[in-house]
């Protein structure tokens, strides 16, 4: 008797946010989309909404080799219009730091002007209405018709500002302001309105989604995908580490707990992680909003390596057991 091929790995991916570190997990996709595997979800919040958008849409445009060749296709043209975006932007490595292959721009001038203007002003004093670097790149790229025909399942969260409520938007109804209010930092942009609501950055309350996933995906391997580092080896004692580890722990509470409670519960999916924990610790707060193409080459060349490791290590493990271990996860 002929046997029947074995099928493909079924993934629903749930992508963190963290702004132009968001470039880590475009590697890891990269990296992930070249294997045979079939995706049956994703979820995001803000620069991870971003990633999980592109996917989606590529996913539907498809290419040479289908869906994968597609959302390979369109992530990477949106982090090269994202960095050509930003190429006037603040933050900007130094010429040593360039040659030392240094990307911590804490203290950087453009770092401090920003630190300071976040103390001191507000986006309601020093912007328009409306105003985001990336509205009109998203504008440009994001197709809501082709999101909604991908087949594929999509969760963007966001923070309602006066309810302290989380909103998701699925792939019905998720379009640029979605997008842009996932991804809305109060002290750098206005909070975005949608339908007479308010909305901050879905990191506050799930970063990434993950439930939703869980039970719009039966049978799904769910793989997060974790760009603020979980864990540190050293106890920070000056301004800017304090910041960056304070800025870890909280947009890590939401997503530790979900997947704490999902491992401990009946029927618990097999969960996997990848993390950015070895690339990313030393990086200070501010390298979120550097969009330099160097440092954005050197993340997703370092998320593809992540993942290179990840499939290497548990090919076998996908629709089998969870592999997902770390020790804040304990």
């Amino acid at each position: 008797m002929l046997a029947l091929p074995a099928p493909r790995p079924r993934l629903a991916l749930a992508l963190q946010g963290g702004g132009a570190h968001g470039a880590f997990t475009w590697g890891v996709l990269d990296r992930l989309l070249e294997e045979d595997i079939d995706l049956a979800g994703v979820s995001g919040a803000s620069a991870g909404a971003m990633n999980a958008v592109m996917v989606v849409q590529g996913w539907a445009r498809g290419g040479p080799l289908g869906g994968r060749d597609g959302a390979r296709a369109e992530l990477a043209g949106f982090w090269e219009r994202v960095s050509a975006a930003g190429r006037l932007g603040p933050i900007r490595p130094s010429l040593s730091d360039r040659l030392r292959g240094r990307w911590n721009v804490d203290h950087a001038p453009g770092s401090h002007l920003v630190d300071w203007a976040r103390r001191w002003v507000t986006p309601y004093q020093t912007q328009p209405a409306d105003f985001h670097p990336l509205r009109g790149l998203l504008a440009e790229m994001v197709e809501p018709a082709l999101i909604r025909r991908s087949g594929l399942r999509l969760f963007v969260s966001a923070t309602n500002v006066r309810t302290g409520a989380l909103r998701l938007f699925d792939e019905t109804e998720v379009g640029v302001d979605h997008l842009l209010a996932s991804a809305c930092l109060p002290h750098l942009f206005r909070a975005v309105r949608i339908d007479g609501q308010d909305y901050w950055d879905g990191g506050y309350l799930a970063n990434p989604p993950l439930s939703p996933l869980v039970e719009s995906c039966p049978g799904a391997d769910l793989l997060v995908v974790a760009i603020n580092p979980l864990t540190c080896a050293t106890t920070p004692e000056d301004p800017a580490g304090i910041a960056a580890r304070l800025n870890q722990i909280t947009f890590n509470a939401t997503l530790l707990h979900e997947m704490r409670a999902l491992g401990g519960s009946d029927g618990a999916p097999r969960l996997h992680l990848i993390d950015a924990d070895e690339h990313l610790q030393d990086l200070g707060l501010y390298s979120k909003l550097m969009t330099d193409w160097g440092f954005l080459s050197w993340l997703r060349d370092a998320g593809r390596e992540a993942a290179g490791r990840w499939v290497d290590e548990n090919r076998t493990t996908i629709g089998v057991e969870s592999s997902a271990r770390s020790a804040a996860l304990v």
